[in-house]
């Protein structure tokens, strides 16, 4: 008895270890599902691995689409499709032509890098530069990292090959860059990255504002500070430190000499020991 219980659980055992292990199946066909995510401009090769398998015996075809005009099966039942691109996404299916043997399904979805910022608009004042866009609407798949903002300056004088890069955070729509000269032209690049790599860049170019305002003023103010010769400055305190002193000595000497100052002094303070 025990004997007999021992062999029904092992058979169901069995049944059920086969029934999950059994894959998705279409019709009478078994299917395989692969997933596949090729760069863009790459090129695709997918394996219809049947054992002894030519292109006259295999049959490849994609949901809903027509095979890309790039696509070629090789001889040994592989399809091949040259420089991959996002038209060509989609569930591509290798069968045997013939008959009810097993298909291979491959769903390809391109990495592809996010598009340019929209509505970029660059608002100029005199030291500063205001950058808005409009905010981005993230792919789940590859959402975007950050924000790359490049600047440099193009007017003749102060022209630098070099940019000053700065990342911003993906959720913001908008990004003050300070301290700019003034009256001066700026060229500006703004792009978009996810793992995949940088998008589109957008380039634009603007002229900051010759507005005195109070930085300016004081830049004004003080231009030249730097090379003034201090030992003018000097000599001007000491002419004039001189010229006070002078005018003291003077003033003590006749008040000394002139007897008239000395009595309507002593009248005054007799007065106002008086009046105490």
């Amino acid at each position: 008895m025990l004997y007999y219980k021992s062999i029904t659980f092992n058979l169901f055992y069995i049944f059920v270890v086969s029934f999950i292990s059994v894959p998705y199946t279409n019709g009478n066909s078994i299917n395989e599902y692969r997933k596949m995510f090729p760069k863009l401009g790459e090129n695709v090769t997918l394996k219809c691995e049947f054992n002894n398998m030519i292109n006259s015996t295999v049959f490849w075809n994609i949901h809903h689409k027509e095979l890309p005009g790039r696509a070629k099966i090789l001889k040994n039942g592989n399809l091949f499709i040259s420089s991959f691109n996002t038209t060509d996404a989609g569930i591509y299916i290798c069968d045997r032509a013939a008959g009810n043997e097993t298909s291979i399904e491959f769903e390809l979805i391109s990495k592809s890098i996010p598009g340019s910022l929209l509505d970029v608009k660059v608002i100029p004042y005199s030291v500063l530069i205001l950058i808005t866009w409009r905010e981005i609407e993230n792919n789940d798949t590859y959402p975007v990292k950050y924000i790359t903002i490049r600047y440099r300056i193009v007017d003749g004088g102060y022209a630098s090959n070099s940019w000053n890069v700065l990342k911003v955070n993906p959720s913001k729509v908008q990004k003050e860059i300070y301290s700019l000269r003034p009256n001066t032209h700026y060229k500006i690049q703004l792009s978009v990255s996810n793992e995949i790599g940088e998008g589109a860049i957008t380039e634009l170019t603007t002229k900051t504002l010759n507005d005195l305002t109070e930085t300016e003023l004081e830049k004004h103010l003080l231009e030249g500070i730097d090379t003034f010769d201090t030992r003018a400055w000097t000599f001007a305190v000491i002419v004039i430190m001189s010229t006070f002193s002078i005018f003291g000595i003077a003033l003590c000497c006749l008040f000394i000499k002139d007897p008239r100052m000395q009595k309507s002094t002593v009248k005054y303070m007799v007065h106002r020991d008086n009046c105490i």
